[in-house]
């Protein structure tokens, strides 16, 4: 279900938050029937909305719901999620209230203390009547996680206040090349990794919103997941994602934006067997190289130079990952977002 709020040409005192939710409708309808994978906007809201304003969206379940697909936060200083027991829309304390356990598959994560998680809620669009600039960042769960992406939001709003929304488009696990990774051991697709980058890429950065610039960093999961989950002898081949790159970066031409790829990082860890590293550095280098090249696109960042641990080859550097080699953190995220140039991003 999708939000999609109004902004009033122009506005007095505002409530700080919509106590009447009757004036939210679907179709002119209070009560819809959504079906398993589908999307809804409500109508549209005459509700004043300003540059640094925080919003509040509040969904209750009153019947009890087996939830199979969630999003993740993990970094802070952007979106806050809270998931609790009981209704909060009639003034129980939030803060006391109890935390809900989300999915079976998810409460026994040793990571689980770490992620702010939500479902059954996607958008929220605001109508505004300045120039904005709408910048998206397209990739996997080093997108999707917001370590990297949060930061980068906080440069571009700092220098562009009011000019520029940023919008995340990460899916956790993405691939650009093949659809969700299928794992023998479950004998199943680990459907919540998403369809291929190159299906949903589209979809997922222009269905909603016109785009100005595209920031895409994707395709370790290729080089990854058909070794590490799928038990294959060899990566996703560098020529393959390479061709995903072009036809990515096509469509966001096509589409009027234009598009700038980050550097993919390393993803050493001392626990992998000592024959999956080289694997998986002969892909990224390779790919790596393309993207240093320029061809196809509109520039690119280097991601992997600021992270890498320049003594070990293939790793990143301790202080800047969440503990598995893979996924930066805070620090990480810092370093990646500030090699960026944000003028060049906005096209100013």
């Amino acid at each position: 279900m999708t939000l999609k709020l109004k902004e009033q040409t122009i506005g007095k005192e505002k409530s700080p938050y919509i106590t009447d939710v009757e004036n939210i409708t679907f179709g002119g309808k209070q009560g819809v029937v959504l079906a398993p994978g589908g999307e809804l906007f409500c109508d549209e809201i005459n509700y004043d909305v300003w540059a640094g304003d925080r919003l509040v969206v509040s969904i209750y379940f009153k019947g009890r719901q087996d939830i199979d697909s969630i999003c993740c936060f993990w970094a802070d200083g952007g979106a806050r999620v809270q998931w609790l027991l009981g209704d909060v829309t009639n003034g129980l304390d939030a803060d006391r209230a109890p935390v809900a356990v989300i999915a079976p598959y998810i409460k026994d994560d040793p990571n689980f203390h770490m992620m702010r998680m939500f479902t059954g809620f996607d958008a929220v669009q605001v109508m505004a009547s300045d120039d904005i600039r709408t910048v998206a960042a397209f990739g996997d769960s080093i997108t999707h996680m917001s370590f990297y992406t949060n930061a980068l939001q906080r440069r571009l709003y700092d220098g562009f206040f009011g000019r520029v929304s940023f919008i995340n488009c990460g899916i956790g696990g993405n691939r650009l090349v093949d659809d969700a990774t299928f794992v023998p051991e479950a004998g199943k697709r680990l459907i919540f990794f998403g369809e291929a980058g190159v299906k949903r890429f589209e979809r997922d950065v222009f269905e909603l919103d016109e785009v100005d610039t595209v920031m895409v960093l994707i395709g370790i999961n290729d080089i990854m997941h058909p070794v590490q989950l799928e038990g294959k002898n060899s990566s996703t081949p560098a020529a393959d994602i390479i061709e995903g790159y072009r036809k990515i970066a096509d469509c966001a031409h096509e589409n009027g934006a234009e598009v700038f790829f980050g550097t993919i990082t390393p993803c050493g860890n001392e626990d992998y067997p000592k024959a999956w590293l080289p694997k998986f550095e002969k892909v990224r280098n390779e790919v790596n190289d393309w993207i240093r090249k320029g061809e196809s696109i509109d520039g690119f960042f280097d991601f992997d130079r600021e992270v890498a641990d320049p003594a070990k080859t293939g790793f990143m550097q301790g202080p800047c990952h969440i503990g598995d080699g893979l996924h930066p953190n805070s620090r990480g995220g810092k370093k990646m977002a500030d090699c960026v140039d944000i003028k060049t991003v906005i096209g100013s």
